[in-house]
C-alpha cells in the first residue's frame, strides 16, 4: 500500500512540475514568412522586447502577406490550431498576447469554435489585443477603391473594413476575454484618411473593438460622438462588442505609441 501511495504522490508531483503557463503571440502583417510554432520567433517579428517575458513563451507564425482567415501551409488558422492544441490543453494554460491582423486571426479562430475555448479543451484565459486590426482598416480600403480591387496582397485584401467586419461574429469571443491596447500616435497622411485617433494604421473602432465604425477619439464604452453635418449632428453611441474591453493598465485615451511601437510596449 506504502509502494502504490509512493508512486501516486511521484506522478502527481511530476505532473505539477510540467505543467507550463504560456504566453503565446501571435504576429500581424509583414513582408516576411514567419513560418512556424515553437519558442523561436522566426524572422523577429516581435524583437528583443518579447525576451522580456518572464515563464515560457510560444510564437505562432505565419505567412504574414496571406489572409489571416485561412487554412493551409504556412496559413495563421492552421498554425493556430496546431499552437494551441500543443501547448495550451491538459495541465497547460496559455494567455495571448496578438498585434494588428494577429488579433483578426485569434479572434476568427474563436468565433468559429462553436463552443467555449473550454469546452473544446483548450485552456486559454485572455487575450490582451495590440493595436487591433479585426475592425479593419480604412488605409487597406482606399488602396483597394484606388486599385479597383486589384491592388495589394490576400492580406491587405482581407483588411478592409466591410470585409473584416463581416467575416465573423466579433460577439463571439468562445468565452475568452478580448482586452484591447489602442495607440494614438498617428502620422500625417494616413490619419487623414484614418477616422478619429489612430496609430497611422488602424483607427480606435478597430483596435478599441468597437461595434461600428467612426471617428472615435476615446476607447470606452459606452462611447458617444456627434455624427453629422452642422446643424444636423446627431450623437452616436457606439459600444464594444461582447467580450471585449480595454485594458485595465491603459487609460481611455489610449497609448501615444505608433502601430509598430506598440507590439513592443503595449503589452508589459
Amino acid at each position: 500500500m506504502r509502494t502504490i501511495l509512493t508512486l501516486l504522490s511521484a506522478l502527481l508531483f511530476a505532473g505539477s512540475i510540467s505543467a507550463q503557463t504560456y504566453t503565446v503571440f501571435i504576429h500581424g502583417k509583414s513582408d516576411k514568412n514567419h513560418n512556424g510554432v515553437g519558442t523561436t520567433d522566426v524572422n523577429g517579428y516581435w524583437g528583443s522586447s518579447a525576451n522580456s517575458v518572464g515563464g515560457a513563451k510560444i510564437f505562432i507564425g505565419y505567412d504574414g502577406k496571406t489572409d489571416p482567415r485561412t487554412y493551409g501551409s504556412a496559413r495563421a488558422q492552421t498554425n493556430i490550431s496546431t499552437g494551441l492544441s500543443n501547448f495550451c490543453r491538459g495541465s497547460n494554460t496559455c494567455k495571448i498576447v496578438c498585434h494588428s491582423a494577429g488579433c483578426y486571426a485569434i479572434e476568427f479562430w474563436l468565433s468559429n469554435l462553436g463552443a467555449t475555448v473550454s469546452a473544446r479543451g483548450f485552456n486559454v484565459t485572455k487575450v490582451t489585443a495590440l493595436a487591433a486590426a479585426s475592425g479593419g482598416s480604412e488605409l487597406a480600403s482606399a488602396l483597394n477603391g484606388i486599385t479597383f480591387g486589384f491592388g495589394g496582397n490576400a492580406m491587405d485584401k482581407s483588411l478592409i473594413v466591410s470585409t473584416a467586419r463581416g467575416a465573423f461574429n466579433h460577439n463571439n469571443t468562445g468565452g475568452v476575454g478580448i482586452f484591447h491596447v489602442p495607440g494614438s500616435k498617428g502620422m500625417f497622411g494616413a490619419s487623414a484618411i484614418l477616422p478619429g485617433e489612430d496609430d497611422y494604421a488602424v483607427a480606435y473602432h478597430s483596435s478599441c473593438g468597437y461595434n461600428r465604425t467612426g471617428g472615435l477619439s476615446r476607447c470606452q464604452s459606452p462611447n458617444t460622438q456627434s455624427e453629422g453635418i452642422w446643424p444636423f449632428n446627431r450623437n452616436v453611441t457606439y459600444h464594444q462588442y461582447s467580450g471585449h474591453f480595454r485594458a485595465p493598465s491603459v487609460g481611455s485615451a489610449g497609448l501615444y505609441l505608433d502601430h509598430g511601437q506598440i507590439k513592443n510596449e503595449g503589452w508589459r
